[in-house]
């Protein structure tokens, strides 16, 4: 049964998005215009009982149903088997995003009203007739490129309702033939094992991804670019052999050696690294085979660095103490000035993925250096109950064969906290050695 004038003459209810590109006036001159709070459902539920028509419309702001542009329904009536039935009208424009629940209703306003307080959800009503349209147009969603090292950035740079958020290191890649639904309520969604693409809702005022509530994840299969190994060192007596097999087992790897200065060589590292994080390598450290350097930074977290647990089989003790490190470029960078541990003087992840053997005992100089850096920063740490077990496992001694140096290392790093002499000299490896050798000779 058809009649435009009855059906134009429906009650509407327009929802209004904010931070939609283009504002769509409504079609119809009996129209109540209300905000985009929490769902669709919600809102229902809050308006019905003002409806004064035997049905009504229900649609959003950024869908356009001027006749003109292409929506021909405006005088649907439905028919007699149909008139119970919520009707829905979804986009199958190429450029409009698919979402079978669409953004334009025809609602039964009496048997609406029967159902809706049994319902949990707007689906779970009890019959929807979903409409396929192929020139309905709704507001194509914006899309944003970031950067690995800062996804948050780019997100922050884009104001608008929804976004999309493609990893640069994607390269050209089409963006999932989607559109958020608004039935419950908004969700960030997300593709892929790595979340390289995510539709977020836009507007938050949040400091990570993780922020925002509720999230939906699909499978997608795409190519994950890995991030560059490079291997520093700075004279220590097995850096050419590690490296060596370093390089044999994982080609991409890089060789940034004997730069004096801690903070000069993490930056020429960062400097040499072609990707937004790079795998930090140490060259007195055994790589475990399991550890295939295939880890990705968490797209949804705050950047950071991530530290990976090494076994110290000299105090048996395992913990990031000498892991591998999957540094943050950008943070790298901006670290010119650090406190007593570089790594640790910008945000880190600890990941509990054993990555490494620590052979520190293979000189004496070495064995006494590690211990005498690593007990200072434990000792002078904010206490806690892992750090005191660590602290204590490095000042008793263990085994090996420089397992003595060790042990003075300790004895001395806790000598020297308490001399009051300046702590940020145990950073310079040149006047750790001067320092070493004016005590053992």
């Amino acid at each position: 049964m058809k009649g435009s004038e009855n059906s134009m003459a429906f009650d509407s209810v327009q929802v209004r998005f904010r931070d939609v590109a283009f504002h769509n006036e409504s079609p119809f001159a009996n129209t109540r215009v209300v905000p985009f709070v929490d769902s669709y459902f919600e809102i229902l539920k809050g308006v019905v009982n003002d409806i004064k028509t035997e049905y009504f419309w229900f649609f959003s702001n950024f869908v356009n149903l001027n006749i003109n542009k292409g929506f021909d329904l405006l005088d649907y009536i439905p028919e007699q088997h149909e008139k119970e039935q919520i009707h829905v009208w979804y986009t199958t424009h190429p450029m409009g995003g698919l979402n079978k629940e669409g953004n334009v209703f025809l609602i039964p306003t009496k048997k609406f009203k029967e159902q809706m307080h049994e319902l949990t959800f707007l689906r779970d009503y009890e019959d929807i007739n979903y409409h396929a349209h192929a020139t309905l147009f709704q507001q194509p969603l914006s899309k944003s490129i970031f950067q690995l090292t800062n996804p948050m950035k780019s997100y922050n740079d884009s104001r608008k309702f929804y976004t999309w958020m493609i990893n640069k290191d994607l390269g050209e890649i089409t963006v999932p033939n989607f559109y958020p639904s608004f039935w419950e309520d908004e969700k960030m969604y997300t593709w892929g094992k790595t979340k390289d693409i995510m539709l977020v809702p836009g507007n938050r005022d949040i400091k990570q991804f993780y922020d925002i509530e509720r999230s939906v994840q699909f499978d997608l299969e795409y190519d994950t670019k890995p991030m560059d190994i490079i291997f520093i060192s700075y004279h220590e007596p097995g850096a050419e052999k590690r490296y060596k097999k370093l390089k044999e087992k994982f080609p991409r790897a890089k060789w940034v050696k004997d730069i004096p200065g801690q903070t000069i060589a993490y930056l020429m590292a960062a400097a040499t690294s072609e990707t937004a994080y790079f795998f930090a390598v140490f060259p007195k450290i055994d790589i475990v085979d399991e550890f295939q350097f295939d880890f990705q930074p968490d797209r949804l977290k705050n950047p950071s660095h991530y530290i990976f647990d090494c076994y110290n089989e000299v105090i048996d003790c395992t913990y990031g103490h000498d892991g591998i490190i999957l540094f943050n470029k950008k943070l790298v960078m901006e670290t010119t000035e650090p406190g007593l541990d570089f790594t640790l003087s910008k945000p880190v992840t600890v990941v509990p993925i054993l990555s490494a053997v620590n052979k520190l005992d293979e000189t004496p100089l070495l064995a006494w250096r590690t211990s005498f850096r690593e007990v200072i920063k434990l000792t002078v740490q904010e206490p806690t109950v892992e750090g005191r077990y660590r602290l204590k496992k490095w000042c008793t001694l263990g085994k090996g064969k420089n397992a003595s140096w060790v042990h003075k290392g300790a004895t001395d790093a806790i000598a020297f906290v308490e001399s009051g002499q300046d702590l940020k000299l145990s950073y310079d490896f040149d006047w750790i050695k001067s320092y070493y050798e004016e005590k053992y000779g």
